[in-house]
């Protein structure tokens, strides 16, 4: 099963079935990941960046979230991301959805990659 990485959790990690989202995958994993809407793309609080690895392309729903944010390009939903491989993420939460501590979490983990 794919493993996936979250890298400003001290590279906690969790492994979720193929085809299943990054959020159902932490759950069904019993590790906490914030989502308000219940996996809906309504919210937000489930964002992530993209470290590495490859998930499943943004779906309409999702692309039209993340255009509307205009964040940055590796930024994806984890109710939405489906997993394909092994990836490394930097949850926005754990960063306090702060715009700059996300984005230096997510520079200093490309620099280690």
């Amino acid at each position: 099963m794919p493993k996936i990485r979250v890298l400003n959790r001290d590279d906690a990690s969790f492994e979720v079935k193929q085809g299943r989202t990054v959020l159902t995958g932490a759950r069904e994993a019993d590790t906490h990941w914030r989502s308000y809407c219940g996996g809906d793309a309504l919210c937000g609080t489930c964002c992530m960046l993209v470290v590495d690895g490859e998930l499943e392309k943004p779906s309409e729903v999702e692309r039209y979230f993340i255009e509307g944010w205009g964040y940055h390009p590796a930024f994806r939903l984890a109710c939405q991301a489906r997993v394909i491989e092994d990836a490394s993420v930097i949850s926005c939460a754990d960063a306090g959805f702060e715009r700059d501590k996300v984005l230096a979490a997510y520079d200093e983990a490309k620099k280690r990659a």
